[in-house]
């Protein structure tokens, strides 16, 4: 099923600073999207405003993800699932009214919906969120920015028809991440690091320092790839991402071969001396087979 998790805080409580934060999960999708806002202090603030505001963010984000249902909603807020599921009156005008803009969501969407309450242990990402300072930002399509457009792009080919799936996509795979390669040399692929930041420009080139900083080869390598990947006509976003899972994943990978490499030894220590007795069987066998051979 999808789920949603949302979580409001209001610091101090009441007529603080509203802190939301809510987490998106689609069945289809190997990653969840997050998000969160932040409200100035105001008298009327309260924890349980913060909460329904929370997860009316969070439904207005599923259902612009096409987010279709079954769906469960999760949170730490007894008082709000409750009220939710009809168990406890609304007292509040506030509440009342924010209730209804998320009753007229379900309706509308015709969202098959389940709200489930969860101690805090199990709400730990949107809780986080809604305390944490800096905006979460949230790419859709239609919010991209590209260096190039793809057609025009040296991309070539299946490489092509992969990068322009994935900027029509809101939120791409991991599998669709792991696809991407080039699987020969193309104009960019030789281009060093100084050449890639004047055909990106400015923009780009400062956007990916700041993501990779640093001047080490490694560092440098990480900008270079992202630059090439944006003049390919991937998306500013995508390219960014991309290199990140491809960080990720070659460090995954170089963890699981040194967790491997002791039971490959032994593995291979056992199959030698296997291989060992199986060859001194052989002979033996062969030896006497010739010999009952010679006998007849």
């Amino acid at each position: 099923m999808d789920a949603i998790t949302f979580d409001g805080s209001c610091t101090p409580n009441p007529g603080g600073c509203m802190g939301l934060g809510w987490v998106v999960t689609l069945q289809n999708n190997s990653f969840s999207i997050l998000g969160n806002d932040r409200l100035e202090k105001q008298t009327s603030n309260n924890a349980l405003f913060a909460e329904y505001l929370a997860l009316k963010k969070g439904m207005l984000e599923y259902v612009k993800a096409d987010g279709q249902g079954p769906l469960t909603v999760m949170g730490d807020s007894q008082t709000v699932i409750y009220q939710m599921r009809g168990i406890y009156p609304i007292m509040d005008d506030e509440i009342w009214h924010i209730h209804r803009d998320i009753t007229n969501i379900i309706r509308e969407y015709e969202l098959d919906i389940h709200f489930r309450w969860v101690p805090r242990m199990q709400n730990k990402q949107a809780d986080r969120l809604s305390k944490t300072k800096h905006k979460v930002r949230i790419e859709y399509p239609n919010d991209r920015e590209f260096l190039i457009d793809v057609r025009n792009s040296p991309a070539i080919g299946k490489l092509r028809k992969k990068i322009a799936v994935m900027n029509a996509t809101p939120f791409p795979t991991t599998a669709m991440y792991k696809r991407l390669h080039v699987s020969s040399k193309d104009v960019l692929s030789d281009k060093d690091l100084f050449e890639l930041r004047e055909m990106a420009g400015k923009r780009a080139t400062n956007m990916v320092i700041e993501t990779f900083p640093g001047k080490r080869d490694k560092n440098k390598y990480y900008q270079a790839q992202a630059l090439r990947w944006m003049l390919r006509g991937l998306a500013v976003d995508l390219a960014i991402k991309k290199v990140k899972f491809d960080i990720r994943n070659k460090k995954n990978g170089n963890q699981n071969n040194s967790t491997k490499k002791p039971e490959a030894v032994k593995t291979k220590n056992k199959g030698s001396q296997s291989q060992k007795k199986a060859r001194n069987l052989c002979r033996g066998a062969k030896y006497y087979l010739n010999r009952q051979t010679f006998a007849f």
